[in-house]
């Protein structure tokens, strides 16, 4: 008992750690947006991101570490707890991808879509947002974390709602078709967080039903 307790302890300091820095790292890629949408973007906070990506990496590894380290002493699977860690982890990888394309993005943001696609990014940075509470909440409450994938649900239908309102508007412009095709994928890059965010959720609420009486 000594040792699962010491064990589990452990690793929901780590995992506190590794949640901490993946919201950190999403609040500046939002913040950065924001500036961008404004025509303020100062490119050394993408960088930002990026090294946060690289500091979740570096606690995600101590956190296998002490998984592995005797399957027998948790109450969830290893194997479970092994793929929230991973499927989360996918968040700070599409956020410091997206934060690389903004960083070579070359053109400014059209006007007449700032304000839907500041709409899209909230929308986004929201889904994360209850992800991380939602993956707190599963150790503890799993009636508040089971209501939370819903609530993550209906953010991400906002969010691809804007996504396509976008898409539809890009698309019937007459520019320069580098400059749409790469504002799309300002568009499409974005949203995927959001969309991933729902995957993870619904991984969550799988593993809620998986074990009833926890």
């Amino acid at each position: 008992m000594k040792i699962l307790k010491e064990k589990k302890n452990l690793l929901m300091e780590i995992n506190k750690e590794f949640l901490t820095e993946t919201i950190a790292g999403i609040e500046t890629l939002h913040n950065a947006i924001s500036q961008f949408i404004n025509d303020k973007l100062n490119k050394n906070d993408l960088e930002n991101v990026i090294q946060s990506e690289k500091r979740c990496d570096r606690i995600k590894e101590r956190y296998v570490q002490v998984l592995f380290k005797d399957k027998r002493a948790l109450p969830f699977l290893v194997e479970d707890r092994y793929k929230i860690l991973m499927m989360v982890d996918q968040v700070n990888d599409k956020g410091e991808f997206f934060a690389r394309f903004l960083q070579v993005y070359p053109f400014k943001l059209y006007d007449d879509i700032k304000e839907s696609y500041k709409a899209l990014c909230d929308s986004c940075y929201n889904t994360v947002k209850e992800l991380i509470n939602c993956v707190t909440l599963i150790e503890t409450d799993f009636d508040g974390a089971y209501k939370v994938t819903f609530d993550i649900e209906s953010i991400r239908r906002d969010a691809r709602k804007a996504k396509f309102e976008l898409l539809d508007i890009l698309f019937k412009k007459k520019d320069d078709p580098t400059k749409i095709y790469l504002t799309s994928k300002l568009v499409t890059y974005i949203y995927e967080i959001a969309s991933w965010a729902e995957e993870t959720s619904d991984y969550l609420r799988g593993l809620i039903i998986k074990y009833p009486t926890r």
